[in-house]
């Protein structure tokens, strides 16, 4: 697929034609978002205090990861080209990654990255773009900024007392019908949560609502005196423990059971180093070469949040079925029904039908109810609903539905490198034109993302090129956390599953609906 590593040329070098921002790439601005409280190592009690509801972490800020390549500027007709040969129906199901995990990759990138303020009609610095969310794991969009920041993500009368988050009953709420258990909402039906994004359609907005009660139960069972030797044991400290052990169950989900999946065998362990010493292993973050570099000020590189992580769209189906019971769904809907209550669409921003009430085994592997619908392969063929979005998701003035289209025109107004530059900027050869098919031409990168996936990783892994990228971001994100388990205990294991130091999302859902 590749041929010998070439130099690079003077075109792909000396950076984008923007003027440099010295020390802009993580400034963070206070929010009064909270930090988790930090956790001793080993299985000794817990002794260190817990920091108090609303310290700041704050907003993030874009960046690049390969600031010395210019940017690659196609012509708009091989971007339509491209997308109208993307929008077909010769993808194929992947062989092993279960369909949950497209919607947990929707929920990190949520979790990492917002950006309402980038244009597709002017070219955009990535530099002046802010991130409205925090460059960490963190869940903000569970958490917000803690109880006493945003009251309205927390339930004031159960007990504990001010440690519980809101869940929702729309069945009481809005009558029957709906769910009993739903994400809280508002007279209106909009979900009350960090990030509406979440809401957004009915199995993210399941996946979010299950977190709520992971938490939830992790409360209770910590305030009932188990897991003693795992928290501070100050009932004064119950949230941000709570909180502190939430996140780091998520953490563990992101680095040990969704990378795995989804970038080159061997790739998270090559980045991320076990130690031992005959001791209790150790995960250090030590990439060689170091592509994503930060400073210290942790950013999110648009060559990930525009292109690379991208590759999620690849994985979406056309229709789901979200239990047994239940007809197969569009993903999407130009004409929903009116009716709020009608199992016909998996759309949100509504209170969730009781149709819709989702069985985890149809969507994760190890379950009852399985087994479950694969996702997509990772390839450049996306799910026909995909080429012709409903209107009121498409940005204001877009010329185009189609999602590739979309994705191919933002990625060259943040002026991202081609995927040929960035192969040579990491050593590795890149693809030829029999991969690419472009007569020639440079590759946009997510396109070349996904054509690398398609052929070297036989559509089942990300390549060398978006695996790297994908990768090293999110765990450089992790480490850059001075309250992640990579920071504070490097050492720590997952306790919540049913197999010691083991944990993955189907663990989650399973002990939230315990």
């Amino acid at each position: 697929m590749g041929a010998a590593v070439p130099r690079r040329s003077v075109d792909e070098l000396n950076g984008p034609p923007y003027r440099q921002l010295p020390d802009r790439h993580g400034t963070l601005e206070p929010l009064g978002l909270d930090v988790a409280a930090k956790a001793a190592s080993g299985l000794a009690p817990f002794s260190g205090p817990a920091q108090r509801v609303g310290a700041a972490v704050g907003r993030g800020r874009f960046g690049r990861m390969f600031p010395n390549l210019r940017p690659y500027e196609p012509d708009d007709g091989l971007l339509e080209r491209l997308a109208a040969r993307m929008a077909d129906d010769r993808g194929r199901d992947h062989p092993d990654l279960p369909a949950g995990y497209t919607y947990f990759g929707q929920f990190v990138d949520h979790d990492v990255t917002y950006d309402p303020t980038s244009s597709l009609r002017r070219p955009n610095d990535p530099d002046r773009l802010e991130d409205f969310r925090s460059p960490r794991l963190d869940l903000d969009a569970v958490y917000g900024s803690g109880p006493r920041d945003v009251p309205y993500l927390y339930d004031p009368q159960a007990e504990p007392s001010g440690a519980l988050l809101l869940v929702g009953d729309s069945r009481s709420q809005f009558g029957q019908g709906f769910a009993a258990e739903d994400l809280p909402r508002n007279a209106r039906q909009r979900a009350l949560v960090g990030d509406p994004r979440n809401d957004e359609n009915a199995v993210v907005a399941q996946l979010h609502l299950a977190f709520l009660k992971f938490h939830n139960r992790l409360v209770r069972a910590l305030a009932a005196g188990e897991h003693a030797t795992q928290w501070s044991s100050e009932p004064e400290e119950l949230f941000e423990e709570a909180r502190r052990i939430v996140r780091w169950h998520y953490q563990w989900l992101v680095i040990e059971d969704y990378l795995p999946r989804i970038v080159p065998v061997g790739m998270v362990h090559e980045l991320l180093r076990l130690e031992s010493g005959g001791g209790p292993v150790a995960r250090r973050f030590n990439p060689q070469p170091r592509l994503f570099e930060h400073g210290g000020d942790p950013f999110v590189p648009v060559e990930f949040s525009g292109a690379a992580y991208r590759f999620g769209h690849s994985l979406v189906r056309p229709s789901y079925q979200l239990n047994a019971g239940g007809a197969i769904l569009p993903v999407l809907s130009a004409h929903p029904d009116p009716d709020p209550t009608a199992a016909t669409h998996l759309g949100g921003f509504r209170a969730l039908p009781a149709e819709l009430v989702i069985d985890w085994g149809r969507f994760l592997d190890g379950l009852p109810g399985g087994p479950p619908q694969p996702a997509r392969a990772i390839d450049t063929h996306l799910s026909p609903p995909l080429a012709r979005l409903p209107a009121e998701v498409v940005p204001p003035g877009a010329p185009s539905r189609s999602l590739a289209w979309l994705n191919l025109a933002r990625g060259k107004r943040l002026g991202l490198p081609s995927g040929q530059a960035v192969a040579r900027a990491m050593g590795q050869a890149p693809l030829d034109d029999g991969a690419l098919r472009l007569g020639g031409a440079a590759a946009p990168l997510w396109f070349y993302v996904l054509a690398e996936a398609e052929t070297i990783g036989q559509g089942q892994r990300l390549g060398l090129v978006g695996g790297r990228i994908v990768a090293e971001v999110l765990l450089g994100l992790a480490d850059a956390d001075p309250e992640s388990f990579l920071s504070v205990d490097p050492t720590w294991t997952p306790f919540l599953g049913p197999t010691p130091h083991q944990f993955t999302v189907a663990d989650l859902v399973t002990y939230a609906a315990a």
